[in-house]
């Protein structure tokens, strides 16, 4: 049986225009079916279980208009992004690129660096110009991505960190492969008394078959030597894993279990199912898409139910189809205690989802409480509620995942309440999606117009 389950405007894979298109509910899976008039019909996988997937629109979040707007109008949508006066949420995390150099050429790679065939390492003032972008149309507090190519190519990221600082940037990470942190202590030393507080740190597998796959080259040794180095530092890291069904997929608990093993270093694991823009190996069909609620399962299967796909929440930031996000505490033997769950339905509040994981903790915390027997245990220096407590503010890890829309999955429903933007030196925000979309042939919708100066 199939159902109609939605209608939206998506993109021709082949020529990138903008078409119709609808969602389909069939043997419990969601697809995105769309026709352009020149060039055919697809009929793509964008979610596995479809009573899931409409029990998450109860999650979502009343809109936060953006006040200001860079574009006034806009005649084709999502041609004419920058954020346009149909847009529908607020910016929250700003990617700025300060160079599409890299000293990788990863078979894998959004943003199709060394290849592109053009040269995109911007002066200071440019870069100031971008910041100054996200000063004008952000809200404090202003969390900024710094990214590439390989932003630590740049001998003066330390002082665009310092330039960011001073105009009122109050967060920045660094998007990284982490060669050259793990190569240059001092670098990395700099950086952090620049005010970076925190790398967003390319992390795929612990074993070097899967870098070889992903990254062309070995690589592991590098990416333990530069959590090293952060520990050393004390600069906090979250390992963020492209996850390609044929490649690493079936690896997914064991790198949840290694980042749990370095904490409090490390923050989180943020998961991205690979998405087919930019540079990727292969021409995508259903069998190479890895959907949310496929990736949940697979967390816990591998980690043996520790962390269960119930523990998985929307942000309700973004679109309710787009992310999800848990949080544990990793307890002394390695094991994670999650704090959140979906058996507590959605949030009374859904414009903030903090209130209810604040709610969860609380209420989880409260059992801890009462479950004990007091005296003893209470002044016990290994099981004792203050002990608890204590281990909770550093021993934390969020097991999270992004959703990455390309030219045969995006839906408009979607960019319009995309809340990950890439700044541009022409002074827009752009949806990330929508910026790094590519279409069959590689001709990009945003990318190369923009940084091909």
């Amino acid at each position: 049986m199939i159902e109609k389950i939605g209608e939206t405007f998506a993109l021709c894979p082949k020529c990138l225009k903008t078409i119709r298109a609808k969602k389909i509910a069939e043997d419990d899976t969601v697809y995105l079916v769309k026709t352009c008039p020149d060039h055919g019909t697809w009929k793509v996988k964008i979610w596995k279980g479809v009573k899931h997937y409409k029990n998450l629109y109860d999650f979502a979040a009343t809109p936060k208009i953006p006040e200001k707007f860079a574009v006034s109008s806009v005649k084709d949508c999502p041609h004419d992004c920058g954020l346009c006066n149909q847009h529908l949420q607020h910016s929250c995390v700003n990617v700025i690129e300060v160079t599409n150099r890299c000293n990788l050429n990863c078979p894998i790679c959004f943003a199709s660096s060394e290849t592109c065939g053009y040269d995109f390492h911007p002066d200071i003032e440019t870069i100031r110009g971008m910041f100054q972008t996200v000063v004008d149309f952000v809200n404090s507090p202003r969390c900024v991505q710094i990214s590439g190519g390989e932003p630590t190519i740049r001998d003066d990221l330390p002082e665009i960190v310092k330039m960011a600082k001073s105009m009122g940037i109050e967060h920045i990470e660094i998007n990284t492969n982490a060669i050259r942190i793990a190569k240059d202590l001092n670098y990395l030393r700099k950086l952090k008394e620049a005010g970076v507080d925190d790398f967003y740190m390319q992390f795929d597998g612990i074993n070097d078959a899967i870098y070889l796959k992903t990254r062309g080259r070995s690589l592991l040794a590098l990416k333990e030597q530069a959590i090293q180095n952060c520990k050393d530092i004390g600069i906090g890291i979250t390992l963020v894993v492209t996850v390609s069904p044929d490649i690493n997929l079936d690896h997914v608990g064991e790198i949840i279990r290694y980042a749990a093993s370095k904490t409090p270093i490390v923050k989180g694991v943020h998961f991205q199912p690979i998405s087919y823009f930019g540079r990727y190996p292969i021409e995508p069909t259903d069998k190479n898409r890895i959907t949310l609620p496929e990736l949940t399962d697979a967390i816990e299967s591998q980690t043996d139910g520790m962390l269960k796909a119930d523990n998985f929440l929307p942000t309700s930031c973004s679109n309710i189809h787009c992310d999800i996000k848990s949080l544990s505490i990793v307890l002394p033997d390695g094991s994670l205690f999650p704090l959140t769950t979906m058996a507590l339905g959605p949030p009374k509040k859904t414009d903030n989802i903090a209130d209810k994981t604040r709610t969860e903790i609380s209420q989880f915390w409260r059992f801890i409480e009462c479950s004990m027997d007091g005296g003893d245990m209470k002044e016990s220096n290994d099981n004792s509620w203050k002990t608890f407590i204590s281990r909770a503010k550093t021993h934390y890890l969020t097991v999270s995942a992004m959703a990455f829309q390309d030219a045969w999955t995006g839906e408009v429903e979607r960019w319009k309440h995309c809340c990950i933007h890439v700044v541009t030196p022409d002074k827009r925000l752009i949806p990330f999606c929508l910026f790094n979309t590519t279409a069959e042939n590689g001709a990009t919708l945003y990318r190369d117009r923009i940084f091909h100066l």
